[in-house]
């Protein structure tokens, strides 16, 4: 295939490579994992979707940028409950790229470290975008694809190894040591290699690494099937085909893609509304997905499965992937959009990839609030009041001799909040299909996903500083969230960030009770504006105390706190958070957290679709926050 070919498939997307360690280097006292990202020789073989070959890939280590690198996560799912660890002292050494892993102290943190420890785990993967690629053409050979210039986005605990000289950081007494997943591999294979004169011991040894191996292979299966399954049924609920809650119950519920579609075929006949589904004209599924990813690459959305017929509908317009869906010849381009406009297939194909850009979207674009608050899915639209205890004291009462416990009281006239709804109606007109505007309908979808995760990260941040419509918010208690004689989670003067106003502030949130009893709560995150950025990095990487003249002082804020940086926020103030219980938002249930497009209503003169983001958010409790006015 011609370079320009691949290189303008390849670049823009964001794809993995796994990477295996090595258990026996982890640093266990200090619950530290010093990884190789990439090695000298990283070369991975990846499915070239066009030609159905084999590519090699390869990632020039001086190409890569990792300035976002900052968290470790597990599964590839970057949220506040999925964050295990801080992605540390990011340097390349040896002509390669290396990084050190400190591991949190809560329980679903030491759950994955101890896995790493105990070998149970050996993997980790990366995710990257691919900014700039050369190609080398070989003859009877795989071509050889060269990323001179990506960014790394995420290092995520996960499944099998690619590149394999990525590893563990390797030291003189474990030189020239093969991968733990190599080893098993090559015992393996000497096992198999032996035709007869096993020992039992061997034969017992060989079936359990054959076991290992097909578990392996069978759950990655699965795992693609299940993401696949829940894709589609989540398709038609942004299409208007079911509700987000009905949906739900399918996704829960492991029901076929098949049978849902059969279960809206079956209501449509009860309410006599005739409609059209995928699936339902033999190859008409399979040809939906090829075209769906077809408009998606034309987009430039990161596809990692790419369908294998999508490069049929590559220069396809608008008239053509309708003419294709309603298998109709003979028509001009008007009728063809005339008759497009009423017809479900057509519309639940747009719908279908309106959504996969706004997704595709909302995750690219630059936020923070989801790094330090908990999400929760909210089933409806009704006010709700956050549920506490009436327990003044903090602790268990005492009981006496043969007594029985008295029921817990509950105090439900705590913080109420709300999902509120944020978005835009469009239209995909007759005049769009003719002209074959793809680029404004899905410019339009693009934008809106990330408007949507700027405004969640806005309404943050206003509740945070009580701006905007959070002026005058208050909480249960007529307060605002920062008051310092009710709450005392506010500094009585402003001071920039040093070990005296950040030690200041530790222990005033330590110092927070329930009743009489001190709570002792740690704060996780500093939360600083960019201005405010050096000062606070400073603070938190240096080996000495950053204020003191005497420069052999330990540091003893040296890695305590995650630093977040939020250019939301006015320039002075900065704000301590705990690692819970400070501000809840609220997404509606079934929508994943992410904003949806729904279609509205279709005509002769075009199909109107809604982009609709439902969130709220709550201050749970005051206790997990404090604030400084800075200086």
């Amino acid at each position: 295939m011609p370079q320009h070919k691949i290189v303008k498939k390849i670049q823009g997307q964001t794809v993995e490579r796994k990477l295996s360690l090595d258990s026996s280097l982890i640093d266990i006292e200090n619950r530290k994992v010093p990884f190789i990202l990439i090695s000298q020789n990283n070369d991975g073989e990846r499915f070239d979707w066009w030609k159905e070959e084999i590519y090699i890939e390869r990632l020039d280590v001086n190409g890569a940028t990792y300035e976002r690198l900052k968290t470790f996560f597990k599964d590839h799912i970057a949220t506040v409950d999925s964050a295990i660890g801080r992605v540390v002292n990011i340097r390349v050494e040896g002509g390669e790229l290396k990084a050190d892993v400190i591991f949190g102290t809560d329980a679903e943190s030491e759950k994955i470290f101890r896995k790493y420890v105990e070998g149970v785990l050996t993997d980790c993967s990366i995710r990257y975008k691919i900014n700039t690629v050369t190609v080398e053409e070989r003859k009877d050979e795989p071509n050889i694809v060269t990323i001179t210039d990506f960014d790394i986005r995420e290092l995520s605990a996960v499944g099998i190894g690619f590149d394999s000289g990525a590893t563990v950081g390797r030291n003189l007494n474990n030189e020239g040591e093969n991968l733990m997943n190599e080893k098993l591999r090559k015992e393996l294979d000497d096992l198999i290699s032996k035709v007869d004169g096993l020992t039992d011991a061997e034969k017992q040894r060989k079936q359990e690494l054959e076991d290992m191996k097909r578990d392996a292979e069978k759950a990655l299966d699965n795992s693609d099937t299940e993401t696949t399954r829940a894709a589609d049924i989540m398709s038609l609920v942004a299409a208007g085909k079911i509700d987000a809650t009905r949906g739900s119950e399918f996704i829960t519920s492991k029901t076929s893609i098949d049978a849902v579609r059969k279960a809206i075929i079956d209501d449509e006949i009860r309410t006599s509304k005739p409609v059209v589904v995928v699936g339902s004209v033999p190859g008409a599924q399979d040809m939906q997905r090829a075209i769906e990813d077809s408009i998606l690459l034309r987009c430039g959305v990161p596809i990692t499965d790419i369908h294998q017929d999508a490069n049929m509908f590559r220069n396809a317009s608008l008239t053509d992937v309708a003419r294709h869906l309603m298998q109709i010849n003979g028509y001009d381009k008007n009728d063809i959009a005339k008759r497009a406009m009423s017809n479900d297939q057509f519309t639940l194909l747009l719908g279908t990839v309106a959504n996969r850009v706004l997704t595709s979207s909302f995750e690219e674009q630059e936020g923070t609030y989801h790094l330090w608050t908990n999400n929760v899915d909210l089933p409806d639209f009704r006010t709700r009041n956050e549920v506490g205890l009436k327990n003044p004291n903090g602790r268990l009462r005492k009981l006496s001799e043969k007594s029985e416990a008295k029921n817990i009281e509950f105090d439900e006239n705590g913080e109420a909040w709300k999902l509120e709804s944020y978005g835009d109606k469009f239209s995909l007109t007759r005049q769009m299909i003719v002209n074959d505007d793809l680029g404004v309908f899905t410019g339009i979808v693009d934008e809106f996903g990330r408007m949507a995760k700027r405004t969640a990260n806005g309404l943050v941040y206003d509740m945070l500083q009580s701006k905007n419509d959070f002026s005058s918010y208050k909480m249960a208690n007529n307060k605002m969230i920062f008051d310092a004689t009710t709450h005392k989670n506010i500094s009585a003067s402003g001071a920039s960030i040093s070990t005296t106003s950040l030690s200041a502030a530790r222990v005033a949130m330590r110092r927070q009770k329930e009743g009489k009893q001190s709570l002792n709560i740690s704060p996780k995150y500093l939360i600083v504006s960019p201005e405010n950025e050096t000062a606070a990095l400073q603070l938190l990487q240096s080996e000495s105390d950053a204020s003191s003249n005497n420069s052999g002082v330990k540091n003893v804020f040296k890695n305590s706190l995650t630093t977040i940086i939020e250019s939301e926020l006015d320039e002075n103030p900065w704000y301590l958070a705990a690692g819970r219980k400070t501000i809840k938002t609220g997404t509606l249930a079934g929508t994943n957290g992410m904003p949806i497009v729904q279609q509205n209503k279709s005509s002769l003169s075009g199909t109107e679709f809604e982009c609709v983001f439902d969130f709220g958010l709550v201050c749970e409790d005051h206790k997990g926050l404090y604030k400084n006015a800075g200086a």
